[in-house]
């Protein structure tokens, strides 16, 4: 008994109808949004104060940073709270990979809202 299969490739040619990356980009997107803001209040609900005495007390820059930077607003308290009352030396290395996550949300954000406006003005969709 023998079974003729086709071996699977990963190189699979895409159509110009295929939304799969459109839909995996969406997917990453609003996980990217939701995730980090979950963590910021498990933070500032279980978190001993961190999140408060991180940022000395200022309730103004950790709202903002939850709706504009939630990546760097999650990871401050955790380095600032981990190993002492501040951020030192590599810890300054995770402020800065949350930063560049923040940025490629907001980038990546633009991308398909620029793809989404794209996509009604070529179905010629009323504005």
């Amino acid at each position: 008994m023998s079974f003729n299969r086709t071996p699977l490739s990963a190189n699979v040619p895409s159509t110009p109808g295929d939304d799969s990356t459109h839909w995996f980009g969406w997917f990453w997107f609003v996980s990217s949004q939701i995730w980090p803001r979950v963590f910021i209040l498990a933070f500032w609900i279980f978190g001993h104060g961190w999140v408060r005495d991180s940022f000395d007390g200022h309730w103004a820059i950790p709202i903002v940073g939850f709706f504009v930077a939630p990546y760097t607003t999650m990871t401050w308290p955790l380095m600032w709270g981990l190993t002492s009352n501040g951020v030192h030396g590599l810890e300054w290395v995770a402020i800065g990979v949350a930063a560049l996550l923040d940025l490629a949300t907001w980038i990546e954000g633009g991308q398909l809202i620029g793809g989404l406006v794209a996509d009604a003005r070529r179905r010629g969709s009323p504005r």
